[in-house]
C-alpha cells in the first residue's frame, strides 16, 4: 500500500510506512553518466550535475568505446569528474562498470545527451534522509523534442499509486532514479545482453524482487528525444529486449498468477509487434528476407487486417510494399522511441 507524503516541500508517493523520527544525514549519492557518441552534448550534461542545489558525492563518466573524444567534449570539466574508458559494451555495460568503482550508497545515473534540473539531487537526497529504508527514488521528467519541452512523464503515464508490479510489466514507470549501490550490484545491476532497454529490465526486476521505491511528483531529468538518434533498426532493438524482459520475468518465478496472465498477454503481444517491425524493416531496407519475414503475419494469429493486407501486398511486390511503407511510416513514431519502447507514447 502507498501513501502520498510531504517530504521537504517534495510531494512523494512511498510504501505505507512513517518516516523516520526527524531527519536523518541523507547518504552520499554518486553519479552515473553513460557516454557514447556524445561529444557535443556531454560539457552540458556534466554542468548540471555541478550546477545541483545539493553537490553529487562524485561524478563517474564511463566511455563506452567512443570514436569521438570524451576529453575533447569534457574540457576543463574534466578536473571535475572520475573518467572510465572501456571497449563498446552498450549502455548496460558502462553503467554497470560506473557502479563497480563509484562509493556513494546510491547512485543516479545521467545519459550524456540528457540533463539533470537544479535540484534533482536535492530531492531524492530529502527523500532518502527521511526514509533510509527505500531502495529506489524516482522523479518525474521533462520530456524534450529537439529541445522544445513538449509533456512530462507524470503526463503520459502518472505514476502507479498501487499495483506497481503489474504496471511495471506493462510499461516503465521512471525513468533513472536512485538505487541503492548495494541493491543494483546484488541483483546483477544491468542485464548487458539487452541492446536498449536494460534500464526498464533491471529496475522490472528490483521491484518484483521487492524493492522499495518512491516517487517524487516534480520533473527533475530532463529526457531529450532526438529524431536523428533512432532508426527502424533501433525500433527492433527496443521491440526485442520487450520479448526478452517479458521472458526473463515469467521464468524467475517472481509472478502470481494473475500477474503470470498478465506477462503472457503482454508476451503475445509483443511477439506480434516485433514480427511486424521485422518484417517492416525488412521492406524498408529490400532486404531479401522480406517475404520470408512478412509471411507469418498472413498465416500467424493475433494480426489486423491492415496488417495482413500490407504482408500480402509484401508477398506480391517488396519493391512496391517499401516505397508505400516510405510514405506512411509515422515520423513520431520513430521520434518518440525512447518512449514508446518503454510503453509509452506522447498525447496527441
Amino acid at each position: 500500500m502507498r501513501t502520498e507524503l510531504d517530504i521537504g516541500g517534495w510531494r512523494v508517493t512511498a510504501p505505507a510506512r512513517a518516516a523516520t523520527a526527524g531527519l536523518t544525514a541523507a547518504p552520499p549519492v554518486s553519479v552515473l553518466v553513460s557516454y557514447r557518441g556524445a561529444q557535443d552534448t556531454i560539457g552540458e550534461a556534466v554542468q548540471s550535475l555541478l550546477d545541483q542545489t545539493v553537490a553529487p558525492y562524485e561524478i563517474v563518466v564511463c566511455d563506452d568505446g567512443s570514436a569521438d573524444d570524451v576529453h575533447e567534449g569534457l574540457g576543463e570539466l574534466l578536473r571535475e569528474v572520475q573518467l572510465l574508458q572501456k571497449p563498446p559494451g552498450g549502455t548496460g555495460s558502462a553503467i554497470n562498470a560506473a557502479a563497480r568503482v563509484a562509493s556513494g550508497e546510491h547512485l543516479l545515473a545521467l545519459d550524456a545527451r540528457d540533463v539533470f534540473e537544479p535540484r534533482r539531487i536535492e530531492a531524492v537526497s530529502a527523500v532518502l534522509a527521511a526514509r533510509p529504508d527505500l531502495d529506489i527514488v524516482a522523479t518525474d521528467a521533462i520530456i524534450e523534442r529537439e529541445g522544445e519541452p513538449v509533456s512530462t512523464l507524470g503526463r503520459i503515464s502518472p505514476f502507479p499509486p498501487a499495483e506497481e508490479r503489474r504496471a511495471m510489466l506493462g510499461r516503465c514507470t521512471f525513468l533513472w532514479p536512485s538505487v541503492r549501490r548495494s541493491t543494483l550490484l546484488e541483483n546483477g545491476g544491468l542485464d548487458e545482453s539487452l541492446r536498449a532497454l536494460g534500464d526498464w529490465d533491471c529496475w522490472l526486476r528490483l521491484v518484483l524482487a521487492g524493492a522499495s521505491v518512491a516517487y517524487v511528483h516534480e520533473p527533475l531529468y530532463r529526457r531529450r528525444l532526438t529524431r536523428a538518434a533512432h532508426s527502424a533498426a533501433s525500433m527492433v532493438a527496443h521491440l526485442e529486449d520487450q520479448v526478452r524482459l517479458t521472458e526473463k520475468a515469467l521464468d524467475e518465478g517472481w509472478l502470481d498468477e494473475d500477474e503470470r496472465a498478465l506477462a503472457d498477454e503482454l508476451l503475445e503481444e509483443r511477439k506480434c509487434r516485433l514480427a511486424r517491425e521485422l518484417a517492416r524493416a525488412a521492406v524498408e531496407s529490400r532486404d531479401r528476407a522480406a517475404r520470408e519475414r512478412s509471411l507469418p503475419l498472413l498465416t500467424g494469429h493475433g494480426f489486423r487486417v491492415a496488417t495482413r493486407a500490407k504482408a500480402a501486398a509484401t508477398m506480391v511486390s517488396p519493391a512496391l510494399a517499401s516505397r508505400f511503407l516510405a510514405r506512411h511510416r509515422d515520423a513520431d513514431e520513430l521520434d518518440e522511441l525512447e518512449l514508446t519502447g518503454r510503453g509509452l507514447r506522447l498525447p496527441a
